[in-house]
């Protein structure tokens, strides 16, 4: 009985020293390997990767960049290493409501892609993407003010650049790549104003093209006129010409009066005779 008792406390004991040991492994392991929470790297030591900006913090101070690599992080001091992605952001303002330099009223949304260029700032900012959104919005605002909405809708590329050279100051840290004017949105009345006069443009070329054709059909039978006045044969040439077949199609009936046809040369003289 003694003896099965001390078996089952030693089998008790092993699970427990097991138990304990895998503990121990896997808090070394992770203290070896370092974590990632958040933004902050953890452990004895730490991999920064080429494509992450690493800032290391000394009880709570900034100390300075930490280069690609895999570095030891343990020390009397507190080491704090946190990193930001080297990666360009996009961002896509939501439309803003802005007057042009004809007190005219429309919305206005740009698409942004920006890098970080001072890790340090960017990591420190509350919040990075509205510090961008923020300096995005304010000039396109500005700019609006600057142009007419004819030149929103028809210059666009101009505008683009105009914007993006607004834009050229660092923002919290993050330098502007691009920045596009993506959306222009306008209120119903003038979308059909706008209409109205691209309907009326439209219509002005239709009706000249039609008088340009009338005239055109005018001025050749004119020119017809003056032909058959000078040689009334050509009357005859023409109606034969009507009443040949073409294409296999069935011949023309031709209903003429008495004198239709004129006489050409011989034949003409015997009938005044």
């Amino acid at each position: 009985m003694l003896r099965e008792t001390w078996s089952f406390e030693g089998l008790l004991t092993v699970f427990l020293g097991l138990g304990f040991f895998l503990l121990v492994l896997s808090a070394l392991r992770r203290a070896f390997k370092g974590l990632t929470v958040g933004q902050r790297r953890t452990g004895i030591f730490v991999t920064v990767y080429e494509w992450e900006h690493a800032l290391l913090y000394l009880d709570g101070r900034f100390s300075g960049l930490v280069p690609p690599g895999r570095h030891f992080n343990l020390g009397l001091r507190q080491r704090d290493i946190y990193t930001l992605r080297r990666y360009e952001r996009f961002l896509t303002t939501v439309p803003l409501d802005v007057m042009s330099a004809d007190k005219l009223v429309f919305r206005l949304a740009a698409t942004t892609t920006y890098e970080i260029v001072d890790p340090r700032q960017a990591f420190e900012v509350i919040d990075l993407d509205a510090h961008v959104r923020l300096a995005v919005t304010t000039a396109l605002a500005k700019l609006a003010a600057e142009h007419t909405l004819e030149a929103f809708l028809t210059e666009r590329a101009t505008l683009d650049e105009r914007l993006l050279a607004m834009l050229s100051a660092p923002v919290a840290g993050c330098m502007i790549k691009t920045s596009t004017i993506t959306t222009v949105t306008l209120p119903p009345e003038i979308r059909r104003l706008i209409t109205e006069v691209e309907r009326a443009k439209l219509e002005g070329l239709a009706t000249l093209e039609r008088a340009r054709g009338e005239h055109a059909a005018l001025r050749s039978l004119a020119n017809a006129a003056r032909m058959l006045k000078g040689n009334p044969e050509l009357m005859n040439l023409r109606v034969l010409q009507s009443l040949s077949v073409t294409n296999g199609k069935r011949s023309p009936t031709l209903v003429l009066g008495q004198g239709a046809l004129l006489p050409i040369g011989n034949d003409a003289e015997t009938m005044d005779e």
